[in-house]
């Protein structure tokens, strides 16, 4: 084995979006929450699909719930039929809630992540302060530099 394949090989991978946020639906307890909006919107899908007679299939079922979740309602689609109604109604309703819980958790989470830069930010000036005497001559003029900016940031 080669070095370079040697350090691929151990090298950390960062994870991508969208397995980050699974991963923050899962700590956060939402996947019960997500599975029962899929089945939802799976089950409403399939009422309309039976109940309406201008829904030409589960493709289109899907779509016409798709823009019901999304609020979009492009009006090529609509339900006439009671049981059609009443599965876009409810779809609707729990995906006002789902969609909620989900931005919330997104900016809470992103606002964890601010709080913790902010911190590690800190942790480092302070850390410097302590270390005034150790810190090269340019060193300390940018420590200067943050604090002169910092006081600006703060009052204007």
């Amino acid at each position: 084995m080669d070095d370079k394949s040697h350090e691929e090989e151990h090298r950390p991978t960062r994870p991508g979006m969208l397995h980050l946020v699974w991963e923050l639906l899962k700590a956060s307890g939402f996947v019960p929450t997500l599975v029962v909006f899929l089945i939802l919107f799976f089950v409403s899908s399939v009422i309309v699909d039976i109940a309406e007679p201008g829904v030409r299939g589960l493709g289109d079922a899907c779509w016409f719930m798709f823009q019901v979740v999304t609020t979009v309602g492009l009006g090529d689609l609509s339900c006439t039929s009671a049981a059609g109604r009443v599965a876009t109604v409810v779809l609707s309703v729990y995906s006002v809630f789902f969609l909620a819980v989900v931005t919330g958790i997104l900016v809470n989470f992103c606002n964890e992540r601010l709080k913790m830069r902010a911190n590690e930010s800190l942790t480092s000036f302070l850390y410097q302060l302590e270390h005034l005497d150790e810190l090269t001559k340019t060193e300390r003029r940018e420590l200067a530099e943050k604090v002169r900016r910092f006081r600006q940031e703060r009052h204007g």
